[in-house]
């Protein structure tokens, strides 16, 4: 197939696996095929926040809170359980918690654009709502996780992050705690896929990523959940996250994603605690769901290079 230019394009495909044994399809060729869907730009956010749920002055339209950050006496922010829980204290089958944290009173921010201090308070919360989890014995596990943008699953555009916490552990994280050994040599293995380092961190883009730009946060220090990060571990992830996601919206236009903060099963030690980010740039389609594969349009390591030049450009 011709390129616009008329050159021919590369042909590029690889089969590839991760470390759960996921299997990912790379091909470059895919990226150049004929499209009459225009690519992902940044759109308003269009709900009127008069009418938001999470706006300031309509706090009597969630459920009771449970929890805040507060800053000059007003809310920076609030946590309350979710209107429409998977997971409740009254289910027979589905017990468990199910909580909402709106991470600012500004309707129309994304994470990336609030300050290194509020993405930090944020991560305080977070801590202190998987902690009061752990109280309740019966149950086992906590995901958090955060839908930015409809296509990524939000059903509410003003941005907000979701805790769940259920009586069994996944089998996918059980799959994950058995490799916190090969987790702990992700940083010599990808080199050349990550983009950015830190004293505490590195992000990288995974050798079999799933998703165009997907990058992954993971310590440079012994962690198993995020209740383990101290001070100064929070302050440094808030940096990693800001000047991370700062690049993808830069490079994407505000594409719509998923964050999923992976923590150890409660009272677990073993666990490879780490951050992953899931641009969601296409949509899984019959391919996908038929193979239960992946199929990719950009390798990783042009992936991290797009994202180092957009950090490096910005400093």
């Amino acid at each position: 197939m011709n390129g616009k230019n008329g050159k021919e394009l590369e042909t590029y495909s690889d089969l590839r696996k991760d470390m759960l044994g996921r299997r990912v399809v790379l091909t470059s060729a895919r990226g150049g095929r004929p499209r009459d869907v225009a690519p992902p730009e940044r759109k308003p956010k269009l709900s009127d926040p008069s009418k938001c749920f999470f706006c300031p002055g309509n706090e009597h339209l969630t459920p009771p809170e449970l929890d805040r950050i507060e800053k000059n006496g007003k809310w920076e922010i609030r946590c309350f359980p979710n209107k429409f829980p998977a997971f409740f204290g009254g289910s027979k089958k589905a017990y468990g918690r199910h909580e909402v944290i709106v991470e600012t009173p500004e309707h129309g921010k994304s994470l990336s654009e609030l300050s290194e201090e509020n993405i930090y308070d944020y991560l305080v919360l977070l801590q202190r709502r998987m902690k009061e989890a752990m109280k309740d014995s019966r149950l086992k596990y906590t995901v958090i996780f955060k839908n930015e943008g409809a296509a990524a699953g939000a059903s509410l555009e003003h941005t907000h992050t979701q805790l769940c916490s259920m009586e069994f552990i996944p089998a996918m994280i059980s799959k994950m705690a058995k490799k916190t050994a090969a987790f702990a040599k992700l940083e010599g293995q990808n080199r050349k896929r990550a983009f950015l380092q830190t004293g505490h961190y590195f992000a990288f883009c995974p050798k079999a990523s799933r998703f165009k730009h997907e990058f992954w946060i993971v310590p440079r220090f012994s962690a198993s959940s995020l209740l383990d990060l101290d001070e100064g571990q929070l302050k440094g992830l808030a940096a990693v996250l800001k000047t991370s996601l700062s690049a993808l919206d830069a490079v994407t236009g505000f594409c719509p994603y998923n964050i999923v903060f992976h923590s150890a099963p409660h009272g677990e030690r073993e666990f490879p605690f780490h951050v992953e980010i899931l641009p969601r740039l296409s949509t899984w389609a019959g391919f996908e769901l038929g193979t239960d594969m992946v199929m990719v349009s950009t390798r990783p390591h042009e992936s991290a290079g797009v994202l180092r030049y957009f950090i490096e450009k910005k400093q």
